[in-house]
C-alpha cells in the first residue's frame, strides 16, 4: 500500500483551478494574496530588465525562485515546477498531524502539542477530553497562528487585504498609462472617495476643494503601491 501523500499547507488561502473538464472561476485564484504578490512584482522594471536578462542582474537570486513573470498566466506560473508549493507553503513534515514513534523527538511545546492517550480509555472519554485541550492549547482563530509563525520560504507580513490590494494596483496602472492629474484618476475610478466625486452641479470652489482632495488619495495610494512593488524586490510582501 502506497503511503498517502501529506496534504500541503499555506498560511493563507492558496490558488485553485480545478481540472480541465472543471476548471475553476478566476475568483479562486484572484481572491488570494499569492496572485496579488506575482501581480505587483510584475510591476516592478528592476524585476522586469532581470528577466528580460535571463535572470541576470541585481535581482539574480529572486529569478532563481521566482522566474519570468512576464507571461500574464497565473496557473501557468504558479504550477510550474511546483512553484507555488516551494515558495510559499510550509515545509513537509512540519505541519503533520503523525502519531509519534520511538525515534521521534517531543516537539517544542511552543510549536506543537504532546497528548498522550490511553488506548485503554472509552473513544468517547478520549474525543471529549482532546477537545477540551485543544480549546484550552489553541489559542488563536483559524489559520492566524500558522501565519505568524510560518516557516515558509517566503511570507506575507500581517494579515493581507487583497481587496485593498486589487484597487492599489487599478490606481497605479491608471496613473502609469494616462500619466493625468491626479485628481482625475480618483475621479474616474470607481470606490476611490466618492463623497468627494467632482461633477457639473457643483461650485467651482467647491471643485477645487474636491480635486485637492481626490488628488491627495491617488497619491496615498500611489506611496503604498510603489513600497509594496520595492518590497517585492527584496522577497518581502506586502
Amino acid at each position: 500500500m502506497k503511503k498517502p501523500i501529506a496534504k500541503r499547507h499555506f498560511p493563507y488561502k492558496h490558488p485553485t483551478f480545478g481540472t480541465r473538464k472543471n476548471p475553476k472561476s478566476s475568483a479562486s485564484w484572484q481572491g488570494t494574496v499569492y496572485y496579488w504578490w506575482w501581480q505587483y512584482l510584475r510591476r516592478s522594471d528592476a524585476y522586469i530588465r532581470c528577466c528580460e536578462r535571463g535572470g541576470k542582474g541585481r535581482l539574480a537570486a529572486l529569478y532563481q525562485d521566482f522566474g519570468d513573470v512576464r507571461e500574464n498566466d497565473f496557473r501557468t506560473w504558479w504550477l510550474k515546477d511546483s512553484r507555488g508549493l516551494r515558495l510559499f507553503s510550509e515545509p513537509r513534515g512540519q505541519d503533520d498531524v503523525r502519531v509519534l514513534q520511538q525515534t521521534d523527538q517531543v516537539c517544542d511545546p511552543s510549536e506543537a502539542l504532546t497528548i498522550s492517550l490511553p488506548l485503554y480509555l472509552p473513544r468517547r472519554y478520549l474525543e471529549r477530553n482532546l477537545k477540551r485541550i485543544l480549546k484550552e492549547s489553541h489559542p488563536g482563530k483559524r489559520g492566524v497562528q500558522l501565519a505568524k509563525q510560518s516557516r515558509a520560504r517566503y511570507k506575507v507580513r500581517g494579515q493581507p487585504n487583497t481587496k485593498a490590494m486589487a484597487r492599489g494596483l487599478l490606481v497605479y496602472d491608471m496613473w502609469r498609462e494616462s500619466g493625468g492629474p491626479l485628481w482625475k484618476i480618483g475621479n474616474e475610478l470607481p470606490g476611490i472617495h466618492r463623497t468627494q466625486k467632482i461633477s457639473s452641479r457643483h461650485l467651482q470652489s467647491e471643485v477645487l476643494l474636491r480635486k485637492r482632495a481626490l488628488a491627495a488619495t491617488v497619491s496615498r495610494y500611489l506611496s503604498r503601491v510603489r513600497k509594496t512593488i520595492k518590497n517585492t524586490e527584496s522577497g518581502i510582501f506586502p
